[in-house]
Parts: C-alpha cells; structure tokens; sequence
C-alpha cells in the first residue's frame, strides 16, 4: 500500500504493484512533493503522530520546554529528541500574560486565559492553498492550540461580539470579530488594552506563531435556505485567506455540523481536532460559550453552548466568548 504521510491514508494516485518496485521504499507525499521513504521512517511518523495526539489522562504543563528552548526540537525530532518527545494533545503553555479580546461595547469586558492547550499536533498538515505559495501550505510540525488548561480552565480569550449588528453580511472573512478584534496577520507585538488577538499572541509567541491558509467565508444568499429550514439565509462563497488566530468551526469542535448554513461554512476546517475528539470537558467545560466562524443564517452566527450543545445567536451579542484556535512551531 502507498501511504500519504500527510494525513496515514491511502495516496490515491498509486497503485501498490507501483509501491513494491522498490522493498525497500514506498512512495509518499511530504507536502513538498512525491518521495521514496522507508516503511519504517514511514510508519513511525504515523506512528508518533497518532500516539501523541491522544492526551494522556491527566494533561500535563509542558510550559518548561518553552523556557528551555527544547520544545521545537521535541516538536520537530531534532537535536537527539524524539519526534514529539513527551508532547501529548491536551497538554498546556502557561503564557506570560492573560490574552484577553477588547469588548468594544464596554459592557461585557472579561479577562481571558493565562493557559493555552494543545488541540492538534501536526492536525493541519498538508493544509492550505499549494496554488498560493509554500509559505501558506502547511508541510512542517506544528501545534494546534487553543485557550483552556488540559481539559478544563478558562477556555477563552475574553468576550466580544461578531458583528455590530446581526448581520452575517460578507461572511466570517468580514464580521468585525475577524478584522478587528482577532485582527489583521501581526508582525509585532502589542499588550494594549485595545490590541487585537493577534497583536497579544505575536507578543507572547514572536514568530513562532505561524499564519495559515484558511478558507473563510466571504457572501450570503439573504434568502437561502439554511439549517433551520427557511429561507432566511445561508453562506454563499468562500476564498482562501490568511490567518493566525481563527474562530474554530462545528466541525473541528463537534465533529459533525449542526447549525451551519452550507458547505462554504466548513471549508478547511473540516476534521475534528484530536482533543476535542477525545475529551468533551475540553471541548466545553460549562464554564463560558464561545463563537465559532460558522454562519446560521442572515443574522446569526453558530456558537458552542456553556451547557455543551450546538446553537446560534444574533451576531451582536457582546457576551459571548471567544476562543480560537492558532498554530505555532519552529
């Protein structure tokens, strides 16, 4: 069998018969292109990464390997550490400072987590647009995180609307909470009160906080039929941007969708993270509920519930919290 080493599967575009030409070797895909690699290089990355991406059962402070320095070597398998030496889904960064989202309402301000916990490791490999340059395709190690501590903590970064109305106009890529609050791609630090989320995490991560290639929504159909089974309306298109900090989908949280107006909602953000996969409390520990970047309708936004379920609201509402998820690495 041919196996892509981006993701373990079978890579379609071989057949076996042309895999055992060569013992020794088969043939994979590494996000550059395609290579001999040996069945054992093979089989222990996916090995590694299947592993590692289940959290232990009491998620662990790896904050230590930032303060050393070990932990892109841990990451990347370098420097006589193993690949993913002692790094595990679910374990956590203590930061040096809260990250919290500027309320624009001046309501509903709320300080946001110190903690920041591994959702993925690797999880986005191969992901992107590789027609839009390498440096948007995601062909390196890397950590999927999100605001919480292990399985529970404040999950978080503070509280903010999506839009100053409800309105879903011009999609996620145009709500406030993508230009504004999350903000423009950082390339310096900020720890204002009014800086944007991504102005905090450069701040704290430098460059190791990646952008990625994110597929965002982007128009409406005002009249579409959606979810609710009216034609209130649905997303209607979708373009590659770039990202750091980016509102999670139902996918990537539930695993399925529930409230999501149509296919251009997903996107990229089509697999579930392997911490929500094994962990519900991480998922949603019924201390807050957070937005996700899945349009409901016309006027509404999809939103994880403090309680745990899938539901929607109006895309002004200030209190509701804010919990993306960002990748970091070397």
């Amino acid at each position: 069998m041919v196996i892509d080493v981006k993701n373990g599967k079978p890579f379609p575009d071989f057949t076996e018969a042309e895999a055992v030409k060569n013992t020794d070797a088969i043939l994979v895909h590494d996000g550059n292109g395609v290579k001999k690699a040996t069945i054992g290089q093979v089989s222990d990355r996916i090995r590694a990464n299947l592993l590692h991406n289940i959290p232990r059962i009491v998620p662990k402070d790896i904050t230590e390997y930032v303060s050393d320095g070990t932990l892109w070597a841990r990451l990347n398998g370098t420097d006589g550490f193993e690949l993913y030496e002692d790094i595990y889904a679910g374990d956590y960064i203590e930061m040096s400072k809260e990250i919290s989202a500027y309320e624009r309402t001046g309501e509903y301000q709320l300080t946001g987590s110190k903690f920041v916990t591994i959702a993925g490791i690797s999880s986005l490999m191969g992901d992107g647009d590789p027609n839009n340059g390498s440096n948007t395709y995601m062909n390196y190690e890397h950590l999927v995180m999100v605001p919480g501590k292990g399985f529970g903590g404040t999950q978080h970064f503070g509280r903010a609307r999506m839009n100053s109305s409800n309105s879903t106009a011009n999609g996620y890529v145009g709500s406030e909470m993508h230009t504004t609050t999350l903000g423009a791609v950082a390339t310096s630090g900020s720890r204002a009160s009014t800086a944007s989320i991504n102005q905090q995490l450069y701040a704290e991560f430098g460059t190791h906080l990646k952008t990625t290639n994110e597929l965002l929504t982007n128009a409406i159909n005002a009249t579409g039929y959606n979810r609710y089974g009216t034609n209130s309306g649905c997303a209607s298109g979708h373009a590659w941007t770039a990202c750091q900090a980016v509102l999670l989908s139902e996918i990537e949280v539930y695993g399925s969708i529930a409230w999501s107006s149509s296919g251009y909602d997903i996107g990229n953000a089509c697999r579930q993270l392997p911490l929500f996969q094994h962990s519900r409390q991480a998922q949603n520990n019924r201390s807050s509920w957070f937005w996700l970047k899945n349009i409901a309708s016309a006027s509404n936004f999809c939103y994880c519930g403090s309680l745990g379920y899938a539901h929607y609201a109006g895309a002004s509402l200030a209190h509701a919290c804010v919990r993306p998820r960002f990748v970091i690495a070397a």
